[in-house]
């Protein structure tokens, strides 16, 4: 198991409760990834003020309820702390080898896997190696800063300061200076409205109009939608309905000076925030398009105008990045994973992916049933079919995502939560007769691998 964040924990609690050995590595000296607020693995980009823009709800493990004592939204300490509860409850610690980097994971012509470590700080000369049968990848993408490519032009020319969002951690430095802000997710969203309450200016660039959801809707977390009447209707109604519900609750966006997105609000993945929505009404937020050039100290953008910039702060994404597996074995090319289920590489037998599935709310519910699979096909219960038909089921996954999401790097691994489900569920029955020799007759076998299906 390669990291100890939500997905590690997620497969190592199934995995011990299974009584299947394994070992853990993990490159800090604490779980939590991403959630541990300035991990000394250097992967965590959480910054001080932040809070879950998911309600506690939609990111209880399904094992493991968040206190109740929790706020709706709780600070990412309480994130943290929920975590820690989940480890120490199911006796996770005991398994995880604290600061210790995976540096390579090779596939052997024999079988099985050789996975090479060492301490956190050692040398190269200090890697060891060791052979698994399996290996489980669950090290995050949201670690691995995203830059735009091709730079813009003209950004080695600015002398402004200018930091990546994951190296963001307090608006004091912003205080009295004219910033601009690059992206249109939930960090972009969430670090303009901060530093706007101090910053002299604050500009947010966005090369595609977005829609920006309220974190309450009809007084409830808006993530809860995901399991009401509404994420039930037909993808051709449950569009619009979205559309209008957030017209009704949140106006139109010219309200807030914002474009009108030329898709629906199902189309990408949703960037929610109140506080943005409030400084752009209060005028503290200046939305502007794309950036087409920087000056030494200025930034033009694609719609002529020209803006006075000290700072700039690049929220723009993260690579998905896997440093231990050479590209040639596996790598995620513009932010697409060619895997059955967002977890099985077809053609590598016994390694496995968690957490590269993002759905529009909390991942969290989604990863002990993503780890039971695992667990089964480690043990045996249940079997995968062909390569031949995962493939095809990829192929036909990615041609409904492509009707169904917009087609940037960000949504490479979008979801929908519900369908992601039934394809589990799916895949867990067919897996059980294949597993007992029960397998479907030639003509059904290509339809028996499921895919995810669209919104």
């Amino acid at each position: 198991m390669i990291g100890a964040g939500p997905s590690g924990l997620a497969a190592s609690k199934v995995l011990a409760a299974r009584n299947v050995p394994f070992d853990c590595f993990e490159a800090g000296s604490g779980i939590g990834g991403l959630w541990r607020y300035g991990n000394d693995n250097g992967m965590s980009g959480v910054y001080a003020s932040l809070h879950a823009n998911i309600s506690k709800e939609s990111m209880s493990f399904s094992s493991l309820a968040m206190p109740e004592t929790y706020p709706v939204f709780p600070h990412h300490s309480k994130v943290l702390a929920y975590l820690e509860d989940y480890a120490a409850s199911f006796g996770l610690h005991r398994h995880i080898a604290f600061g210790t980097e995976v540096t390579s994971v090779r596939p052997l012509d024999d079988g099985g896997w050789e996975v090479g470590r060492r301490r956190r700080g050692d040398t190269a000369a200090a890697v060891k190696t060791q052979r698994y049968t399996e290996v489980v990848v669950a090290n995050g993408h949201h670690w691995n800063p995203r830059l735009p490519d091709p730079a813009v032009p003209g950004a080695e020319d600015f002398e402004g300061s200018v930091l990546h969002s994951h190296d963001y951690r307090s608006p004091e430095s912003y205080t009295g200076r004219r910033v601009l802000v690059i992206g249109m997710g939930n960090s972009a969203c969430e670090i303009a409205a901060e530093i706007s309450r101090t910053a002299a200016r604050t500009f947010l660039s966005a090369r595609d109009a977005a829609h920006v959801f309220p974190k309450m809707l009809l007084g409830r977390p808006a993530d809860h939608l995901v399991w009401s009447p509404l994420s039930r209707l037909p993808r051709f109604l449950k569009g619009p309905a979205m559309a209008l519900l957030l017209r009704l609750t949140r106006g139109a966006p010219a309200h807030y000076g914002l474009p009108e997105p030329v898709r629906g609000p199902l189309a990408a993945h949703p960037s929610t925030s109140d506080e943005l929505l409030v400084q752009l009404a209060r005028g503290a937020v200046t939305p502007k398009p794309g950036v087409s050039s920087f000056g030494r100290d200025t930034a033009v953008f694609t719609d002529g105008s020209r803006e006075p910039v000290d700072a700039v702060v690049y929220a723009t994404g993260y690579s998905i990045s896997f440093p231990f597996l050479d590209p040639s074995v596996f790598a995620a090319r513009d932010g697409r994973t060619e895997l059955y289920l967002r977890t099985v590489p077809p053609r590598l037998p016994g390694l496995y992916f968690m957490g590269l599935a993002q759905p529009a709310g909390a991942a969290f519910p989604l990863l002990e049933p993503q780890a039971e699979w695992v667990a089964d096909l480690i043990t045996g219960t249940v079997a995968l079919p062909s390569p031949q038909d995962m493939t095809r089921a990829i192929s036909r996954e990615w041609r409904r995502h492509e009707r169904t999401y917009v087609s940037t790097y960000r949504h490479g691994i979008e979801i929908d939560v519900r369908s992601y489900q039934r394809a589990l569920r799916r895949e867990l029955r067919a897996g059980r007769r294949r597993a007992r020799g029960a397998v479907p007759p030639p003509s059904a076998v290509a339809g028996s691998a499921p895919a995810i299906e669209a919104l």
